[in-house]
Formats: C-alpha cells, structure tokens, sequence
C-alpha cells in the first residue's frame, strides 16, 4: 500500500485493536466509526474491504473467540457469566451464536477438546469479494476511470423503501417516481434519478435496510458536475424541481466532492465498481468518505435498458485527508 493506504490501514487497525481490548463494551456501528475517523456512512463498506469480513462478523467471532478461551481457561464457570463477560447481552443470544459458529452446545464441549474449524464468516452478500489485482485487471480491461466531480446542492424528492431487496418494493417505487413526474410534465430527460441506501445489509438485517429512490434537482443554475453531465448525455436540460409534491418525502442534499466509477451492464457488474472505489480507490487516494450515503444515479434508465441490466454512476461523497 501506499502512504493513503498505510493510513487505512491503521485506522482499521485501531478498530481492530478496540474490538479486542473492549469485547463487552459499545462496539456498535457508530461507536467504532467515530474510532476509525470515517463516516459512518461508509466505514462498514472500508471495514469489510480491507478485512474481508463484515463488522457485525468480526465483532460476533472475537467475542465468540474470548467465550471459548474463558471456558476453557475456567471449566467451572457458569455458561451465562461467560456469555456476559464476553459481550453477549444474555445466554439465549450467545448460545445460538456459539452453535452458528462451531456447529455444537457450548453445553456440550468438555473444554479441553479442541474447538473444530468454525464455519466461514462471510458476508450476507450473493457477490463475491475480488482481491485488488482481480478489481485493477477488471477496471483496466473495461478501460474505466475513477473521476473527481462536484455533486452540485440540490432538492431531493423520494420514496423511502424498508426491507427493499428481494422483492417488488423498489420496482414500486421507482414507477411511482415516474408517476409524479409525468404529473408534473417534467421530461424524464431533464432529471437524474439517484439511488441512495441509507444501509449496509452486510451490517443491518436485511428487514431492517432502508432504501431511497428518487429524483434530484439542481437547487441553481448549473452547467458542470455530475447532475449536468448526464443529463446531457441524454439530451436533456437540467430544471428545478416542482413545487407540488403530492406526499412524497423532498430534503435537500448539499454540494459535495464526489469519486465516481461508471458501472455498465449485471448486477455484478455494479457491485465490481462499487467494489474498485472502496478497496482500491479510496485506499490509495488522498480522500476518505464524506458524511453523506453513497449514490446510485442512474444514467439509462429501466424504460431503456430492462432491469436486468444498469448503466450507473457509482457515487461516493469524498474530502480530502
């Protein structure tokens, strides 16, 4: 790695160094971003680039790993007194972790047998994770570029979807998006759509992930940055947002620095650039993620192209270290 990269490394590191010191302590999501210095919008992505493991993985198998070196090491302690030492908030939740992990009761290991091999943790994701030299020969033989751009302020109008993947609801949504804008004349060409998960559902349950789907709107003038630029490739111009709503939920989302990566093609397409910028990009650059969600803005649009394929900017809001 490079100095970037050693710098990612060691905030990593010092996540790894806090989870092993503190295994009873808040080492929720939030608290271990704030260690690192990242976003927390983003520190998951890092965490699990440059570990090969998802955070809730790594936490659940150190306080797994120092249960099992407890009993070991005190074979008449009570079950529930290690559970609790370890980080555990109770007996039943460590004891369906302990059987998920080693493939048996704690209640019924002796103590002394070695434990077997525990099963991979590996993150609730269906793509796999590519090492940097798969990602480099993959960007370089698609002829891709990692590109600094301005995000330009603007008004953001969407839908919020919970529990959005493996079904229908954001299929729904995005045509209800298409809806309004017919109502409101506006010329789909005109517009960006832009998707932004607001979660990780290698880190949150997936009935718990939270999805937004939506349409941005330059809050002025603008001829450059990311919005402009694929609005002329579709011919359009941008436009400011209308007035009337009609329900749907509108925030307004401030001018940022973005790195994007163009993804062309399957859903395992996209997940290789999205996969680039934060396990080789952002490593090796001089920016860390902003406090803002990455996005998805769309570039052709389903009407275009299906949805079994996409053709995306990969977003992610940057500042320099």
């Amino acid at each position: 790695m490079g100095e970037n990269g050693s710098a990612y490394t060691q905030r990593i590191n010092r996540v790894l160094d806090y989870i092993a010191d503190h295994p009873d302590g808040d080492l929720s999501l939030s608290r271990l971003a704030r260690v690192a210095c990242f976003s927390q919008f983003h520190f998951h992505r890092i965490f699990h680039s440059l570990t090969g493991e998802t955070l809730n993985n790594h936490v659940r198998r150190v306080r797994l790993e120092r249960a099992a070196s407890l009993l070991k090491a005190s074979p008449e302690a009570r079950i529930t007194d290690v559970a609790l030492e370890a980080g555990f908030p109770g007996l039943a939740e460590f004891s369906r972790a302990f059987k998920a992990h080693f493939g048996f009761n704690a209640s019924d290991w002796d103590r002394k047998s070695p434990l077997p091999n525990s099963k991979n943790c590996k993150a609730p994701e269906s793509f796999p994770a590519y090492s940097e030299q798969e990602l480099e020969s993959w960007r370089k033989n698609q002829r891709l570029e990692v590109r600094l751009t301005k995000f330009p302020a603007c008004r953001y109008v969407y839908i919020r979807v919970h529990d959005p993947y493996g079904n229908q609801r954001l299929v729904d949504a995005y045509y209800k998006i298409m809806r309004w804008l017919s109502d409101q004349q506006v010329d789909v060409r005109d517009v960006v759509i832009v998707g932004m998960s607001q979660d990780d559902p290698a880190v949150t349950p997936k009935e718990k992930c939270r999805y937004d789907m939506g349409a941005a709107f330059p809050l002025e003038k603008t001829n450059g940055g990311l919005l402009s630029a694929i609005v002329r490739e579709r011919g359009g111009s941008l436009r400011h947002a209308p007035s009337e709503t009609q329900g749907l939920s509108t925030r307004q989302i401030p001018a940022f620095q973005a790195a994007v990566l163009r993804g062309v093609g399957d859903l395992a397409s996209v997940d290789r650039a999205w996969q680039y910028l934060y396990r080789c990009w952002l490593p090796h650059s001089r920016y860390e993620p902003a406090e803002l969600p990455a996005m998805q803005a769309f570039v052709r649009l389903p009407e275009e192209i299906g949805w079994m394929l996409f053709d995306l900017q990969a977003c992610v809001p940057v500042r320099q270290f």
